[in-house]
């Protein structure tokens, strides 16, 4: 027993009291068989000082059990698992606005940091774009690091050209995921939507099809601000001017960013960038975290389970000294009962539990089967035999039997048993096809425990498909992961591998398909727009009247999407948006003059 640790040394000094309650326990014993002296003539019976000794050494085992020792180590690989989350960050001119205080990128500085304290043993990634994009640093567990970083970020330090590229960030982004990793990968969009840049309709797609989540947050107002620059002549900060000599205003364009999220199966957090953190916490916590690294280390080995069965073997031992301690003969007869019967049951039961679980492992459902009912024959209502027992079953595909054995163990007094039996339901009935079933079943399964991150991403699923399967044809797409969890048992956040998905459908076809968007408009730049001539603009007037028609058709889907457009509808948002962008482009280089949205 060299180097001997402990988890929780404090409680060692509860030792002390054992002394002062056994030594007051006998002065008071003493005391009391000298007052019955006093009023009887018959012999007083002596006290139980086994049972007393016994049942102290009870309390002292139980303490040094509390404290849990460590002695020896065992070698160990110790894998690191967590979510990848990317920051693609606007920082172009317009993010110095002044509309969300003390501006848009501090504010933005402010959120992603607030963030960084949330991470725990997450990878994180930065991007930054305005005009064009670039890696700042690659996905990194070292948050100290990361947050000086962005904490140092200021405008225009990337721009090759004016504006911002939002889609160029975003694609970035994807390519530094790892490409073997298909869980627990997180895009954070921040920008006021100002410019979109190359095709962004193309970009959600790749998106979506990646299976990365994307989150889209927006910085600014539907007022907006002037543009601050630096006047290179007087040194001063003033408000970036129009070609008639009006100060450029720039606003939060959120039908782009609410597009732009929808199309690509993700979500618009809003402009309140207070909201930021806890709105990548809850995605991060609601997705399957992957393994990113292993290092192999020491881990010390608890011994706290043989001073835990000392307690209990002298706490029997106690009682029965204290009881039968006059009658030796049937001391005798109930010690060897207790030591022998009662733990021979108790290592029957552990014993066929583990030969179940290799057994599982193995692949050998059938062994695996039986060995747990023998172990549930001599322990039936230990709610984890249930589930192994669940668990064999599904794997031998006895969905009906497997939900049977699961509910066994809603009888436990745990809430979180009671939760684990119900996610185990719920995969069980997701197996045979019986999806509102399933998302019943974990729906109890987060009343029982709300915390259950595993359990929410499978309810998650699970509605997803359903909701997915309800929807016209036109307008199906493919839900965030094929089933709810992952692996070869059916455990809380596990589901069964290899299964059908009901509902799942081809996403809508990207830029370039023949068919065109739902609305019956086509794709920008196949035919001519409200306002075109059908040839190429030759002067500011004719682009703004191109302009103008290209914003009564985004007006018009809007209008239609509302608060949540479709996936079809988001697309077509977006391809406008793209159009509008690549015409506005023009109207400088024939001296039109900046647009506010157009830097």
């Amino acid at each position: 027993m060299n180097d001997v640790t402990f988890a929780h040394e404090w409680v060692l000094y509860l030792l002390a009291a054992i002394p002062l309650i056994a030594g007051a326990w006998v002065f008071g014993m003493r005391r009391a068989v000298k007052r019955a002296r006093r009023i009887t003539r018959g012999r007083a019976g002596s006290p139980p000082y086994a049972a007393m000794v016994l049942l102290s050494l009870a309390a002292c085992a139980a303490i040094v059990s509390a404290a849990q020792p460590r002695w020896g180590t065992r070698e160990s690989q110790l894998p690191r698992t967590g979510a990848d989350l990317i920051v693609v960050m606007d920082i172009s001119r317009s993010m110095d606005a002044v509309d969300v205080a003390p501006n848009r990128l501090e504010a933005a500085k402010a959120a992603v940091n607030t963030t960084l304290t949330r991470l725990g043993g997450d990878r994180l990634g930065l991007v930054v774009f305005g005009g064009t994009a670039r890696l700042r640093f690659p996905l990194t567990t070292d948050l100290t690091a990361a947050t000086q970083v962005i904490s140092a970020l200021e405008t225009g330090v990337v721009f090759v050209e004016g504006g911002s590229s939002a889609a160029a960030g975003i694609d970035i982004a994807l390519s530094v995921f790892d490409e073997e990793r298909e869980s627990g990968r997180v895009i954070l969009l921040i920008t006021d939507g100002d410019d979109l840049g190359g095709d962004p309709a193309a970009t959600a797609l790749r998106v979506r099809d990646a299976g990365v989540n994307l989150l889209v947050a927006g910085a600014g107002t539907a007022e907006g601000a002037p543009v601050p620059v630096v006047d290179p002549a007087t040194r001063r900060v003033v408000n970036k001017l129009d070609a008639n000599g009006a100060p450029i205003i720039t606003k939060l364009n959120e039908p782009f960013l609410r597009a732009l999220a929808a199309a690509a199966g993700g979500r618009y957090a809003g402009s309140d960038l207070s909201l930021v953190p806890g709105a990548v916490d809850g995605r991060l916590r609601a997705l399957e975290s992957a393994q990113f690294d292993s290092r192999p280390t020491s881990i010390p080995v608890e011994r706290y389970q043989w001073f835990a069965g000392a307690a209990l073997a002298l706490l029997v031992l106690g009682s029965i000294a204290e009881r039968f301690l006059r009658m030796p003969w049937r001391a005798g007869v109930a010690t060897a009962v207790l030591l022998v019967l009662l733990p021979g049951c108790a290592t029957a039961a552990h014993s066929a539990n583990e030969t179940g679980r290799d057994a599982l492992s193995a692949g050998d459902t059938e062994t695996a089967i039986n060995a747990f009912l023998e172990a549930q024959t001599a322990r039936p209502d230990d709610p984890k035999i249930a589930l192994n027992l669940a668990a064999a079953y599904h794997a031998a595909g006895r969905y009906e039997e497997a939900i049977l054995a699961a509910r066994r163990a809603l009888a436990a007094n745990s809430s979180e048993q009671r939760a684990r039996a119900f996610a185990s339901i719920g995969h069980h009935q997701f197996a045979s096809q019986r999806l509102t079933e399933s998302l019943e079943a974990f729906r109890r399964a987060l009343i029982e425990d709300s915390d259950d991150e595993a359990a929410r991403h499978d309810y998650e699923v699970v509605l997803r498909i359903i909701e997915n399967a309800n929807r016209p044809p036109g307008e199906q797409e493919n839900p965030p992961g094929s089933q709810p969890g992952a692996g070869p048992t059916p455990q809380p956040g596990e589901g069964p591998p290899g299964q059908p998905v009901p509902g799942e459908q081809t996403p809508p076809p990207g830029p370039g398909a023949a068919t065109p968007p739902a609305g019956g408009t086509p794709p920008p730049g196949s035919a001519p727009q409200p306002g075109q001539s059908g040839g190429p603009p030759t002067s500011a007037e004719q682009i703004d009247k191109q302009l103008e028609g290209i914003d009564q058709q985004v007006a018009r889907v809007l209008a239609d999407a509302g608060e949540t457009p479709s996936a079809s509808q988001a697309l077509e948002i977006l391809r406008l948006l793209a159009e509008r962008s690549r015409i506005a482009a023009q109207r400088d280089a024939l001296g039109g003059g900046g647009n506010p949205r157009d830097y």
